[in-house]
């Protein structure tokens, strides 16, 4: 044999044990049995961020949750959405005071009272973690940014839509919660689109306390006070639903005209069934989301407005991002409900 085929012959076997081994190592398991890990975590999973809201348990809340954790996956970080089950801020503060005392890269807070979290805001800043609100802002405070609704403008959409409704007269009452800063916008923007039509008159403000059962016993209240209402305008879930059982109760089905917030799914239940004739629904999950991505793309100077936005006392971010809201009818209502 010559020294080319001998040559070649080598050539051949190392190609046919190399492949051998390579299938072997194939049919091997990547870690001894039991050692596996249930989930392969995403690049960064240990960057946490946290969302802390109010009234976690509220239905309205669900959309904001999908868009949170959706944004961590997309992004490979871990998600924490947390909050009261009321509007307790003292333990907000507290949550914030354990996120900063945690190192986490982000907070999204949902303030339950926007001047009581102020303190805590700016030390969440001062500690280097980047906080902005979303829903209801807390603009005194230290906070980058504002993403959520324009309550002014969602309340003067609402006005609008109530004054067709009724044919631009008669009275009309809205359900709030007085002194809570976004509903507060919401019922100022009511107030301004009705003041447009002369033959409109608010006759009364009721206080449903985000209960849909006070909801439907103000309103109620409401309409035994005033026999002749054409009218009512909700800024929150719980008194669009309190409303509608408030009319059904009565027998005035279609004779009130109601115009409700978001999509939980009592009011779209009421949508369909002629009580509500249209609600405006908040775009939370992309509130959330977006949050989350400022958040995140801040905190990886992926916003390259100038090199070192700290030192010069700035913040890329824009002021405030208004998401505005879509309108919900018995025309498209199908299409809000939430999957089961």
């Amino acid at each position: 044999m010559n020294a080319a085929k001998a040559l070649n012959l080598l050539l051949a076997a190392t190609v046919v044990i190399l492949a051998l081994l390579y299938v072997s190592a194939a049919k091997q398991p990547a870690h001894p049995p039991g050692t596996a890990p249930a989930t392969t975590p995403h690049p960064g999973a240990e960057e946490e961020y946290v969302l802390i809201a109010v009234s976690v348990g509220n239905a309205y809340w669900i959309d904001a949750r999908d868009g949170f954790n959706d944004a961590a996956r997309d992004l490979g970080v871990r998600a924490t959405f947390t909050g009261p089950q009321g509007s307790d801020v003292r333990q907000q503060v507290d949550l914030i005071d354990t996120s900063i005392g945690r190192g986490v890269r982000g907070i999204i807070l949902v303030p339950a009272e926007p001047e009581a979290v102020i303190p805590a805001i700016d030390r969440a800043i001062a500690a280097g973690i980047p906080v902005i609100t979303q829903d209801t802002d807390s603009p005194r405070s230290r906070r980058y940014t504002f993403i959520g609704t324009g309550n002014f403008q969602a309340g003067r959409q609402g006005g609008d839509l109530l004054a067709r409704q009724i044919g631009g007269r008669g009275e009309v009452a809205i359900l709030t919660i007085p002194g809570q800063w976004n509903l507060e916008e919401r019922r100022r923007g009511y107030e301004a689109a009705l003041a447009q039509y002369p033959g409109i008159k608010i006759v009364a403000v009721g206080n449903d306390q985000a209960e849909e059962s006070q909801a439907a016993a103000e309103a109620k209240s409401i309409l035994q006070a005033h026999p002749d209402l054409a009218g009512m305008g909700c800024v929150d879930a719980a008194g669009g639903v309190g409303a509608a059982v408030a009319v059904r109760d009565v027998g005035k089905q279609g004779v009130i005209k109601i115009i409700a917030m978001d999509r939980n799914e009592a009011t779209l239940d009421f949508i369909e069934q002629g009580f509500i004739q249209a609600s405006l629904a908040q775009r939370s999950y992309s509130m959330a989301y977006l949050g989350l991505q400022m958040l995140h793309d801040l905190n990886h100077g992926k916003i390259k407005m100038i090199a070192d936005w700290r030192a010069a006392g700035t913040c890329p971010l824009p002021a405030l991002v208004d998401t505005g809201a879509v309108i919900i009818t018995p025309a498209n209502v199908r299409h809000f409900r939430h999957a089961k």
